[in-house]
């Protein structure tokens, strides 16, 4: 994997023309962004753009550059030049209350969300327990130390935090972050970073666990008055609806259950999302939603839980039903940072399509031709959908093929396709240039 970064970036500064005075933001997804980009700062501004910096857990200095808008699969050229001077301030912190664009929220002595008011639906969204409090377990399965969960693990869980220090890092145009340091136990601590921005109501916890625990689990809990029967939890390509009571045995199995970027709890005009960009075991029970951030088993490996470890999770009300703007974009964006180059390049998209619903998941090179590469599109919200797919001017032909690149429908000549997709339906698109 290293190898395949390193190569990555050799070829990235191939293409660059090493342009001292600007850099290059390229949007590597199949839908149009304009969140924070997070990039090294290294002491230089850019012109006619929002921004702040800041020193991140690691002691690395971060620029946060806030209102690019990145078509997809396209690039932006950023210039350096001199600051401009703002007198914004779209957050305000007093005695423990914080005031952002999107939410009033209240912390406890603990700096743990005690409250959290959508002031945009004027809603409160804390239920009985503060927002991302620390839960541990005792975690002693009957069998598989490193994998399984026993279901009562469920009533071991109680808090665990104490807040040893807190501090306000950055309060600028783009952010508001909070650190915070937890000893969570007396050998485990956590150091976190709670940043709220002002262009989204999202709020993200930027982890780094020193954790030297053996057979505990750990969860972050949000406790939310959302009620739904139902939550939706990403799998590959989709998402499937697990119940989020305990009514029978077959509920009361799923205590823990798969998601990969997101889980969402929705009401039908309301609903709130935790999203994650490495931790993919979570519960929802009621109204709770917990994610499962660390697991101190000891078989095979003793020591392969311990030591330092790296996640970001993010809480993300919407003031509308589960869509692919509010929810499916935004998880992706966490998971697949902006790709930020030295110098200037440009790049035209290789395919374009015209629902947001319609997610293109990759593109790579065909396996069996020279002059051609695939594009393999799903539908991500469960939902029957036409849709236009342009692809590059350069393509002259394509064909549709299965998931193996064998062509199922006779080639057409142009760059168009006028298609439908069945709910999640995979679709894989070999294009000629």
């Amino acid at each position: 994997m290293r190898e395949v970064i390193k190569n990555a970036k050799e070829q990235i500064a191939k293409i660059t023309n090493n342009d001292e005075e600007c850099i290059s933001v390229t949007n590597s997804l199949s839908f149009d962004r304009d969140d924070v980009i997070f990039v090294d700062d290294k002491g230089k501004t850019v012109v006619n753009i929002v921004q702040q910096t800041y020193t991140d857990i690691n002691g690395k200095n971060i620029r946060l550059m806030d209102g690019v808008k990145i078509p997809a699969f396209s690039s932006v050229q950023l210039n350096f030049g001199e600051e401009k001077e703002s007198h914004i301030k779209p957050f305000n912190y007093d005695d423990n209350t914080l005031t952002t664009p999107f939410a009033k929220v209240q912390f406890d002595e603990n700096g743990l969300i005690s409250s959290f008011i959508d002031t945009v639906a004027q809603r409160e969204l804390v239920s009985e327990m503060p927002f991302n409090t620390f839960l541990m377990a005792e975690d002693v399965p009957t069998s598989w130390d490193n994998w399984d969960i026993d279901a009562d693990i469920e009533m071991k869980f109680k808090p665990c935090a104490t807040l040893i220090e807190r501090d306000v890092v950055s309060s600028g145009e783009v952010a508001f972050i909070i650190r915070s340091k937890y000893k969570i136990s007396e050998k485990s601590t956590i150091t976190q970073d709670m940043i709220f921005f002002a262009n989204s109501p999202e709020v993200r916890f930027d982890t780094y666990m020193d954790w030297q625990d053996d057979h505990r689990f750990l969860k972050t809990a949000f406790d939310t008055d959302v009620r739904e029967d139902f939550a939706r939890h990403e799998i590959q390509f989709g998402y499937c609806k697990r119940p989020t009571t305990r009514n029978n045995s077959i509920e009361q199995a799923k205590f823990e259950v798969v998601n990969h970027k997101y889980t969402d709890l929705s009401e039908p005009n309301y609903g709130v999302t935790l999203m994650n960009d490495c931790k993919y075991g979570i519960s929802v029970n009621g109204s709770q939603i917990s994610l499962s951030l660390h697991k101190g088993g000891t078989h095979p490996d003793v020591k392969g839980d311990k030591g330092l470890h790296h996640a970001v999770y993010s809480f993300m009300p919407h003031n509308c039903a589960f869509n692919a703007e509010s929810v499916i974009h935004p998880a992706y964006k966490l998971n697949i940072p902006h790709i930020v180059s030295d110098g200037a390049f440009e790049i035209k998209s290789l395919v374009n399509v015209d629902k947001a619903n319609i997610i293109v998941e990759s593109i790579k090179p065909c396996e069996d031709e020279d002059k051609a590469f695939v594009v393999r599109l799903y539908e991500a919200e469960g939902t029957r959908t036409n849709s236009v797919i342009t692809l590059n001017d350069s393509i002259i032909k394509y064909a549709v093929t299965n998931m193996l690149e064998e062509e199922i429908d006779s080639i057409v000549d142009g760059n168009i396709l006028n298609t439908q997709f069945r709910p999640f339906e995979i679709k894989t698109i070999k294009a000629y240039y």
